[in-house]
């Protein structure tokens, strides 16, 4: 009771005062007084609302995500609702929908085993940076919350206690599976994907709505831990930093806890490094989320020296405002235009031809990330070489690490000169092709060290099933504004191989999975990726650049860059920050997504061919204002 009457009281306070407002995730409105209480009752207020402290139209953009939309100061915030490109397809009670003959869609294990091959095949052209980059990027918009799920907590799907259990949905292996009919393991661990029904924000019944534990933003939240609170505890209040230790190794990461549970593939007791506030994830987003973390250090420290009046503050969001656009710059103006094709992403309007600002900002948009981003970007798994080659500091091979290996697995980089290994490696190594072959340790123990067997690639299958996503062809028809009624309507989408091979798995067009149609669908033309995927990329990064508030490439957004620090974003490339902020990096080739080549040489970071950060245009000019 006593608890109760706290909460109504700060609810009464807060709304309409000057004071933080209690907004509802699900709806993004304020709460009311008897949804307050519901919540209260359920325990779950925490969950399934949002504290937004009054917006100033002219602040820095904050870490939490809140007030990037005016209009809807909550969306924007970690728990914002997904959105769906096209409607819910479930069976009753969200189930996974029915074949077109009423019965069931063929086992996901047997789907992925017919429908990509097993092996190793490299693309000479890339680097390891592409997939890692990829991850990087995606994991600033998606939390990997349902993976602990099932990786940690409930873990007994396929045991009996898991039949009893609604949450479990677990992967069946069929009995002459080419790998496991030898193994004797029959079943996979997987949970149903978490929604604020599963939180008792929503009851059951309701729309099924997916929680996204990440600011739907790309705003480094991994790097700057967008949780309430929490970026003042990575802070040290002076002159702009964040706090940074150094290894036993003598290298710098963030902040560390060696107690923390999080790295649970951490081999003790020679390894204890665990990021304590900063996200300890799979070995691509933490490899480079510790280079952006270092990079907003050094940012900081060379604003110091140019503006020695600037407070703490005005160092920290400066830094973290540049820190932002340079990783967003590499993402759409480097690494996209090689996979999704230069002159398509120009075409539709995701990358500017000259260079400069545009203000395409809607504010009747709301931040978000739709399901099918999220899901389809899924489809990079066959790209990744799981076998990682360490190259020292001078470039000479030192030996292979099982990238399965890595994922929560921070204590790893801290060992010997592991960090440097790895560093040399993503940019000496080739990516895994981008083509219908799926590494073997990939598609067979992904999670190596917390589940017997895991294929990430039947976990994809189940996962779109499980998020009611429409058969493949509806989204072939959202994009192409086309009908596909026959196995003959795709046969300008496939090969026939490829076709044949959708044939034998699916009874009808209307039964293919989406991420099905992607493994074997022809590839958008000028690009590297399958035509739904860009498509549906396309669509996501369009809202986002138009939802936005500030989107770095905006002139009419607080705290804008210049005409002259907008030019000198535009420069900065991958291979800048590693020679920057990477140890031990003093050569590198110019494009790093790249592969080292004759017109690609590996070069000195001093070369002029590296891009750097001239942050001279930042100086101010102005008496020093605070």
């Amino acid at each position: 009771m006593v608890k109760r009457l706290i909460l109504l009281t700060y609810f009464s306070l807060c709304v309409g005062s000057l004071n933080a407002v209690l907004y509802d995730c699900v709806s993004g409105l304020p709460v009311n007084s008897t949804q307050l209480r519901i919540y209260e009752q359920r325990n779950n207020t925490e969950i399934c609302t949002v504290d937004v402290k009054p917006c100033d139209p002219e602040e820095w953009q904050r870490v939490d995500g809140s007030c990037n939309n005016l209009k809807y100061p909550s969306r924007g915030t970690h728990r914002t609702p997904s959105s769906r490109v096209l409607p819910l397809d479930f069976s009753p009670n969200y189930e996974p929908r029915k074949a077109s003959d009423g019965g069931d869609l063929e086992l996901v294990r047997k789907l992925r085993t017919d429908l990509l091959s097993s092996g190793k095949v490299s693309e000479m052209k890339l680097t390891q940076l592409v997939s890692y980059y990829l991850l990087f990027s995606i994991a600033d918009v998606v939390a990997i919350h349902d993976i602990t799920n099932y990786v940690m907590k409930i873990t007994y799907c396929c045991t009996p206690e898991g039949k009893k259990d609604y949450r479990c949905t677990p992967i069946k292996v069929p009995v002459h599976d080419p790998v496991h009919r030898f193994s004797g393991i029959s079943c996979m661990n997987l949970t149903r994907p978490q929604t604020f029904q599963t939180f008792g924000c929503l009851d059951n019944g309701t729309d099924f709505v997916r929680v996204a534990f990440q600011t739907p933003l790309f705003d480094l939240s991994n790097t700057y831990n967008f949780k309430p609170g929490f970026s003042d505890r990575i802070r040290t209040f002076k002159n702009g930093l964040l706090k940074i230790e150094t290894a036993e190794n003598g290298y710098l990461f963030p902040e560390s806890d060696p107690n923390s549970t999080e790295c649970y593939l951490n081999q003790r007791p020679q390894e204890t490094r665990c990021h304590k506030y900063v996200l300890n994830g799979v070995l691509g987003s933490n490899f480079l989320n510790i280079h952006f973390y270092r990079q907003h250090n050094k940012i900081a420290e060379e604003l110091g020296k140019l503006n020695p009046s600037w407070n703490d503050d005005r160092l920290f969001f400066t830094a973290r405002n540049i820190n932002i656009a340079i990783s967003l710059q590499i993402l759409l103006y480097e690494l996209l235009p090689i996979i999704l094709g230069k002159k398509n992403l120009i075409r539709d309007g995701i990358i500017c031809e000259d260079g400069g600002f545009r203000d395409v900002y809607d504010e009747n948009i709301p931040p978000q990330m739709s399901d099918e981003y999220v899901y389809v970007n899924r489809w990079y798994h066959v790209i990744q070489e799981a076998t990682m080659k360490f190259y020292d500091k001078d470039g000479h091979f030192v030996k292979t690490y099982p990238m399965v290996n890595a994922t929560a697995h921070t204590g790893l980089f801290a060992i010997d000169d592991n960090f440097v290994y790895i560093t040399q490696g993503s940019f000496r190594q080739p990516s895994g092709a981008f083509d219908f072959v799926i590494d073997s340790d990939m598609g067979n123990r992904i999670l190596d060290g917390a589940q017997r067997a895991s294929d990430v690639g039947s976990s994809d299958l189940a996962k779109g099933r499980y998020f009611g996503f429409p058969p493949y062809i509806k989204y072939k028809e959202f994009c192409t504004k086309r009908s596909y009624k026959e196995f003959s309507d795709l046969k300008d989408s496939f090969s026939p191989e490829r076709l044949y091979r959708i044939m034998q798995n699916y009874k009808s067009p209307s039964d293919i999975d989406l991420m099905g149609g992607l493994w074997g669908e022809k590839y958008v033309k000028g690009g590297m990726v399958p035509e739904t995927l860009y498509c549906l990329v396309v669509e996501q990064l369009k809202r986002t650049i138009a939802s936005d508030r500030y989107w770095f490439e905006r002139s009419k957004r607080p705290h804008a860059f210049t005409k002259d620090q907008l030019k000198a974003i535009r420069k900065v490339t991958i291979a800048s920050v590693l020679c920057w902020v990477g140890d031990h990096v003093t050569e590198i080739q110019p494009k790093s997504f790249r592969t080292i080549s004759s017109k690609n040489p590996l070069v000195k970071c001093s070369s002029s061919r590296i891009g750097k950060l001239d942050l001279s245009a930042w100086k101010d000019s102005e008496t020093c204002k605070q």
